[in-house]
């Protein structure tokens, strides 16, 4: 049976305990296994081109910002027209969940700070963002393995925090609480066969792709693009993904979404805040 792998990279600040007024967004990067010679090809001969290291992973940040570790304007400009090319040519699927925290924070009845804390389910209300735009991802993987009778793992960077969240949807996704069909609860349960958690130093060009997909996503969701990153022409990148996009554009998780998946009662609260 053929296989695929979902990559999961985040980009800002997810918790609803953060005042931060900063997008988060959550990019999720199909790549069949068929596909991954070529993506650790091409990342193998960028590095050779524009003298990155070859035996550590490419990083957006360290390439394009790192005082450091950037590249001239003039490379950088090369370097993005590179990638524009090989992201609109090789067959990968991408989708980028975006929350507004303060739109979310009303939707599940949170009016201050102190509504989330005290008891431990109180406290977990701060990571409801992450876990409702991983399962949207999850929802959209099994979608994709389901139509093309292929099984699947997710692999996503290991960060702090976010590791367990992975985890925890996941499972609930599987369960039978969850407010996805019994279609795409069996979907998920017999098809996403795996998932693991990359250091900083693994070496994987879907997780590449996947960083450079989100890293320009999220710059256009700060929207600094035309005056940061207008030297090296990123919006051309950015010009590529959207295309890739279903409806070439974010999903923007919405009041009805949220109160769906937490089984919140029209103009009610979520459970958790009344205890």
């Amino acid at each position: 049976m053929k296989r695929s792998k979902l990559f999961i990279d985040e980009s800002g600040q997810a918790s609803l305990a953060s005042d931060s007024t900063s997008p988060f967004i959550l990019t999720g990067v199909i790549v069949d296994d068929e596909e991954i010679k070529t993506i650790e090809g091409f990342f193998s001969y960028i590095k050779r081109k524009y003298s990155i290291e070859v035996s550590k992973p490419f990083h957006s940040y360290e390439t394009f910002e790192n005082n450091e570790t950037k590249l001239s304007p003039s490379k950088a400009k090369m370097l993005v027209a590179d990638l524009a090319d090989f992201i609109g040519l090789i067959p990968i699927f991408v989708k980028i969940i975006s929350i507004d925290r303060i739109e979310f924070k009303k939707s599940l009845g949170i009016k201050t700070s102190e509504d989330m804390k005290g008891s431990a389910h109180r406290k977990s209300l701060k990571d409801f963002p992450y876990r409702i735009m991983a399962a949207y991802l999850f929802e959209w993987f099994a979608n994709h393995l389901e139509s093309g009778k292929r099984i699947g793992e997710i692999v996503a960077d290991a960060r702090r925090g976010g590791d367990a969240q992975l985890i925890k949807t996941l499972y609930q996704c599987k369960e039978e609480s969850c407010s996805f069909s019994e279609k795409t609860r069996n979907a998920i349960n017999e098809n996403c066969t795996a998932i693991c958690f990359a250091e900083k130093n693994y070496l994987s060009g879907g997780l590449e792709i996947t960083d450079i997909v989100s890293y320009t996503a999220y710059q256009h969701a700060k929207r600094i693009m035309s005056s940061k990153f207008s030297d090296i022409e990123l919006n051309k990148l950015w010009t590529i993904i959207k295309g890739l996009l279903p409806k070439s554009d974010f999903h923007q998780i919405t009041d009805s979404e949220i109160k769906t998946f937490f089984q919140i009662e029209k103009d009610g609260v979520h459970k958790y805040i009344n205890e």
